[in-house]
């Protein structure tokens, strides 16, 4: 799977509620097809499907780390481990045809929403602002995501908690208001 001119392939790729589930997952540990379908309670055969794609599509990185030396590994070989490369996150902001993410996106928000336990914050503007607090609410949010892309872990681990963030932030053309 390459790009192509308008970076529809990578935005295929991810405008799969599953597959952004997946890329999730991943920002925060390194996993096998095994441990992302049993996290996700998938099909073996559908994990590695998803994860080939999404690498083909330069989401994710196969990584060479062997998680414990002392569990068996099946059939003699290590098993292909995947983590999230956060360089591949660039193109989403510039690509043509973005709908086909939001769409994928939306629909996993409702999924979160249905398992939602607590809510933290919630916003909803569409404001006019100077360009300096504009740049300013970005760069903060920004720093937000990075927090929590650097921080987040392996999944169920003890003192973690699951959590959801999603943020998307836009300007607006003025004739259309």
């Amino acid at each position: 799977m390459s790009l192509d001119n308008t970076g529809l392939v990578p935005l295929r790729a991810l405008a799969n509620p599953l597959r952004l589930r997946i890329v999730s997952l991943l920002i925060g540990a390194a996993m096998s097809a095994t441990e992302v379908a049993q996290e996700l309670g998938i099909a073996h055969a559908s994990a590695s499907y998803h994860l080939r794609q999404l690498a083909a599509a330069g989401f994710l990185q196969r990584v060479e780390e062997v998680k414990d030396p002392d569990i068996p590994v099946g059939r003699g070989r290590a098993p292909v481990l995947y983590r999230y490369d956060p360089a591949s996150a660039h193109r989403l902001d510039t690509s043509s045809g973005r709908e086909l993410l939001y769409e994928a996106t939306f629909t996993d928000l409702r999924r979160r929403m249905q398992v939602m336990t607590r809510q933290r914050s919630t916003t909803d503007a569409e404001v006019w602002v100077g360009r300096e607090v504009w740049d300013e609410a970005c760069d903060l949010v920004f720093q937000a995501i990075q927090l929590i892309h650097d921080k987040a872990g392996q999944p169920r681990a003890e003192g973690r908690v699951h959590v959801s963030m999603t943020a998307f932030m836009f300007e607006l053309d003025d004739s259309e208001a």
